[in-house]
């Protein structure tokens, strides 16, 4: 057996194979809310409602994990919904994040089956418009995963992977791994190009789903929590109908735009190796971010108005684009020796 595992801003998201062979996932998200300890009755109807809990009695607070917490903080706006990453790292500002993101992750790796199971994470490039550490945020993940330990006393040998990169996998094996791999996350862009399954770029830009989020919430005075449950009903094939609709697709538009850019630098400063193509070159798009209808369809516009020094082929989204980094985490543990 062997495991992928998309360690996102937003989401986690494990991935298994059945006995059948087909795909398995399980997926938590990535965030929690902060909520004073005034009673214990509180404390204990929530534990028996089912909502992940943890209880710090030393600053007489808990911690509600995962979707239960987005969903209280969307029905409660008094309540803030915090993250354990930001901008695709570990949160520097969160003191408690590498517990709530040890407790969360340890929970989707339950049915660990045998002793060194390995086991391939995704972890993302540093940013090339904002100061990120990804080198500080992988060792933190390493030390979560490092620390797992299964009912049977069973233990995991975590490996990392850049995050475009496990795109690849996922999508372009007919294509011989060779192509973009875009991952649009909540925190970043992942972006890398690979040749035959080695890398020849990678790139991340903190211009994702949560930056929407804030610069449309500024735009309309909503709450991010309301804009980013209003996102997902959002279709970027159609006009928009009103306000908070409008903002939303004008901020898809600027990250899209963000991220070509970028791309075609990247594509302009590696002439020499793009010199050896004689096919046109795929890209794959992915991520959470680029879930709703018509994301793919902007994208390439976007792209093939850019003038990319190179022959642009398919641009493709997963049907289930908030799955592929994750699977192609399991592709490539189960081709690691």
């Amino acid at each position: 057996m062997a495991c992928g595992f998309d360690v996102g801003t937003y989401n986690l998201v494990c991935c298994k194979r059945n006995e059948q062979k087909d795909f398995v996932y399980k997926r938590e998200v990535n965030a929690f809310l902060s909520m004073p300890l005034d009673n214990d009755f509180v404390f204990n109807m929530m534990k028996q409602a089912g909502v992940p809990l943890i209880r710090r009695d030393d600053a007489n607070i808990a911690y509600a994990l995962g979707e239960a917490a987005v969903n209280m903080a969307y029905t409660m706006t008094q309540l803030e919904l915090s993250r354990p990453m930001k901008d695709g790292c570990v949160n520097p500002k969160e003191q408690d994040a590498f517990q709530i993101m040890n407790i969360m992750i340890h929970s989707l790796l339950d049915d660990v089956s045998k002793d060194g199971e390995i086991l391939v994470y995704c972890v993302p490039a540093n940013a090339i418009n904002e100061q990120t550490d990804a080198d500080y945020h992988q060792k933190i993940v390493e030390a979560i995963f490092k620390a797992y330990k299964s009912e049977q006393g069973h233990t995991v040998d975590a490996r990392p992977i850049n995050e475009g990169m496990a795109l690849v996998y996922a999508e372009l094996k007919e294509k011989m791994f060779t192509g973009v791999g875009v991952s649009c996350g909540s925190g970043m862009v992942n972006v890398a190009y690979s040749l035959f399954g080695a890398p020849v770029f990678t790139f991340a830009i903190v211009n994702s789903g949560d930056w929407i989020d804030k610069q449309a919430a500024h735009a309309t005075g909503e709450t991010v929590a309301f804009i980013n449950k209003a996102k997902t009903r959002v279709d970027l094939n159609k006009e928009p109908s009103n306000l908070i609709e409008r903002a939303i697709i004008t901020q898809y538009q600027l990250m899209i735009e963000k991220t070509v850019v970028n791309i075609k630098k990247g594509f302009e400063a590696n002439k020499q190796k793009n010199a050896k193509l004689d096919a046109p070159i795929d890209f794959v798009v992915a991520g959470g971010t680029a879930s709703p209808p018509g994301f793919d369809k902007m994208f390439e516009t976007l792209l093939r108005q850019a003038n990319l020094p190179i022959e642009i082929g398919r641009v493709i989204r997963p049907d289930d684009p908030l799955y592929s980094v994750a699977r192609g985490c399991l592709i490539a543990a189960e081709n690691a020796k």
